[in-house]
This record gives structure tokens, sequence and C-alpha cells, in this order.
């Protein structure tokens, strides 16, 4: 149990907002093995995320940061526990992404565990992110990832992509071949699954023959379309940038950079970061 000297260290990231200077990491850090339960606590008090809280909502990230470097197989499942509870898009969600990921195979007991009581498509997105990138090859990893091609296609194939099964190529293929190109669409995204799943099938080691590769041409000359006219609709209508950080979007909502990409696939990463 740690010390109450620890423990006083540790809330001492409820005095700092985005930034954590570098001697309290350094003095948290230290403490070892003793400083893990009251980050934990810090991570699992959930009315310390909000934006009104001490800290500004920041004393959860830092505690999943420094838990992360810490390296503390014993937070791994309040770690998921939080990850399931929190919204797809906001700093902690992706905080805790990175954390797990991080930490590699040893997460893969807890994800799955938790997996199999997930109800909801977001509690599942996160999860099989972090699955699909501990670097541990499962059946049951495969299997979800499967489910997951069949109920979102891009979010599936980013996701089997990095898992780095072959044997996913033939299914990614099939769900290409079922997609037919959007032409005349005025939804940004209608024809992101194509060019993910392109992407996939490539990566793994397949190849498209010419019917494909046409699909996935058109695919992306109807996106380039609606992007240059999404982004000039921005230009006219985004006001000024504030000096202080505003809402960032939803993970499927159109980036606030006015790329015409869905967030999640182009700044989220870098805003997290």
């Amino acid at each position: 149990m740690a010390d109450s000297d620890t423990r006083a260290l540790v809330r001492q990231l409820l005095e700092h907002t985005e930034t954590l200077p570098e001697s309290l990491q350094a003095h948290i850090l230290a403490r070892g093995a003793e400083a893990v339960e009251p980050l934990v606590e810090v991570l699992l008090d959930e009315p310390l995320a909000d934006i009104t809280a001490p800290g500004e909502g920041y004393a959860p990230i830092h505690a999943v940061q420094l838990l992360a470097q810490l390296k503390a197989p014993e937070a791994i499942s309040a770690m998921v526990r939080r990850l399931m509870h929190s919204e797809p898009g906001e700093v902690l969600y992706d905080a805790l992404l990175y954390a797990l990921e991080e930490l590699g195979p040893a997460v893969a007991p807890a994800a799955l565990e938790a997996l199999a009581s997930a109800r909801t498509e977001d509690e599942r997105f996160g999860l099989l992110s972090v699955l699909a990138r501990c670097e541990v090859q499962d059946e049951r990893i495969y299997a979800a990832l499967l489910a997951q091609l069949k109920e979102d296609p891009t979010a599936g194939a980013m996701n089997l992509s990095v898992y780095g099964d072959p044997r996913a190529i033939e299914p990614l293929t099939r769900v290409l071949e079922a997609h037919e190109v959007d032409e005349d669409t005025e939804d940004l995204f209608a024809n992101q699954n194509i060019i993910e799943l392109r992407g996939a099938i490539e990566e793994l080691g397949g190849t498209l023959d010419e019917a494909q590769l046409d699909k996935v041409a058109r695919a992306r000359r109807s996106r380039h379309r609606l992007s240059t006219l999404f982004q000039n609709m921005l230009a006219e209508t985004l006001p000024v940038a504030p000096a202080r950080r505003a809402p960032r979007p939803g993970r499927n909502e159109p980036c606030w950079c006015g790329s015409g990409v869905k967030y999640k696939k182009c700044h989220l990463g870098e805003d997290a970061r």
C-alpha cells in the first residue's frame, strides 16, 4: 500500500492542467510501484475528468501517462475499465488507448475479458483497437476483428491491417467486392470503406485485380470532389481559432482542419499527443 507521502505527491496532479512539471513527474516515477495505487485512484475518480474539476480534467490523463511509463501490469485492469467508460474523442480516451498499446501483450487477458462483457459499439471500438495492437496472436482476437469488419468495415479493415494475419485478405476482399461506389453521394465518407479495405488488403500482402483497382480509383475521385467542396465551404465559414482550446469533434465527425477526412483518421492522434 502506498504511504501517505506518495499519495500526497500524486494528488499534486490536481494542481496542474495540460503541462505537468518535469520535477513532479520525476518524483512520482521515482516512487515506482508505490505510486501505482494512488495513480489508479486518480484515474478511476470519474469527476476528476470533468473540465470543471481541479486541473481542468487533466489529472486522470497525467495518471494514465505515468502508469504507462511505470509499465505497471497491476494497473491494466483499471485502465481497461476506464477506457470502456470514457467517450471516444476525449483526450482521456485517447491517452488510455496509447498507454494500453504501449503495455503490449500484457494487456490482452484483461482486454479480452472486458470485450466479452462489452455491450456498445464504442466500448468494443477501443478494446479492439488495443487488442489489434498488443502484439498477441489469438483466435479470439482474430474472430472479434472479423466480426468488427462486418459491423464497421472501416475500423475492421484498419485493425486487421495492424493485427497482421494474412488470413484476413480473403474476408477483406469479399467485403470490398460487396461494396459499390456511390459516385453521386453528398456524404463525404460514403466511400471511405473501399479505400480502407484496399489499404488493408495490400498491407497484408494481397493484390487487387483490375476491376477492384478501378473501384478504388472511382471511390477516391468521389471523395476528392466532396473534400474540395467541403474545404471551400469551411474556408468561407470558419471563424478565427480561439486562443483557448475548444471541444474537439467526435471520432467519426469531419476533422477540424477541413481535410474532409474523419477526425479519427486525421488529427486525432496528433491532438492526443
